[in-house]
C-alpha cells in the first residue's frame, strides 16, 4: 500500500470512497493486485519500446542506418515476406523471430520519421476499440452473433464500421 500510495496516488484522497464500498478484504487485495499487475505490464511495455529506441539511436550514431526512410521501408517489406514464409512453414520459433524483426524495423522507420511509436500504438488501440464497439452495436441491431458469424460476415461488418469512423 505504501508503494501504491507513493508511486501512483494518495490513498488518503480515496479513503472516503473506499469506506463506502462494501468489499471483503480479499476483494480489495485482488483489486490492488490486478492494478499493480496492469501497471507493471504497461511499465514493461514502455521500457521495451524505449530500449528499442535507444538501440536504434545508438546504431545510428555510428552510421548504422538506412540512407532514406524509403530504404527502411523496403527492409520492412523484406521482413514481412520473411514472416509470411515462416508462417507458411508453420515454424513457430522463426515466426516469433521474424515478427520481432518486423516490429523492430517498423520502430526504426518511426524513429527515422520522428514519430512517437508509443502514441501511434495508443492511437491505433483507441481507433480499434471505438470501431469494435460500433461493430458490436451494429451486429446486435442486425441480430448477428459475432462469435458464430462467418469471416465474410465479420469483414462486411468491419467495412461498414470503417465507413462511419
Amino acid at each position: 500500500l505504501k508503494y501504491i500510495n507513493k508511486e501512483f496516488f494518495d490513498l488518503n484522497e480515496f479513503r472516503h470512497l473506499l469506506s463506502t464500498l462494501d468489499l471483503k478484504r480479499s476483494n480489495i487485495i485482488e483489486i490492488l493486485y490486478l492494478l499493480l499487475l496492469s501497471l507493471e505490464k504497461e511499465k514493461t511495455n514502455k521500457n521495451i519500446l524505449s530500449e528499442t529506441t535507444k538501440l536504434i539511436k545508438y546504431a545510428t550514431k555510428y552510421g548504422f542506418t538506412w540512407e532514406s526512410s524509403n530504404d527502411c521501408f523496403q527492409k520492412i517489406e523484406e521482413e514481412f515476406i520473411e514472416l509470411k514464409k515462416a508462417v507458411k512453414n508453420n515454424d513457430n520459433n522463426n515466426i516469433k523471430e521474424e515478427l520481432g524483426d518486423l516490429i523492430f524495423t517498423l520502430q526504426c522507420y518511426a524513429t527515422m520519421k520522428e514519430y512517437d511509436i508509443k502514441q501511434i500504438i495508443n492511437d491505433a488501440n483507441f481507433k480499434f476499440e471505438k470501431r469494435f464497439k460500433k461493430l458490436r452495436k451494429i451486429a446486435e441491431l442486425e441480430g448477428i452473433d459475432i462469435k458464430n458469424a462467418s469471416s465474410k460476415v465479420k469483414d462486411k461488418l468491419w467495412q461498414k464500421v470503417k465507413k462511419y469512423t
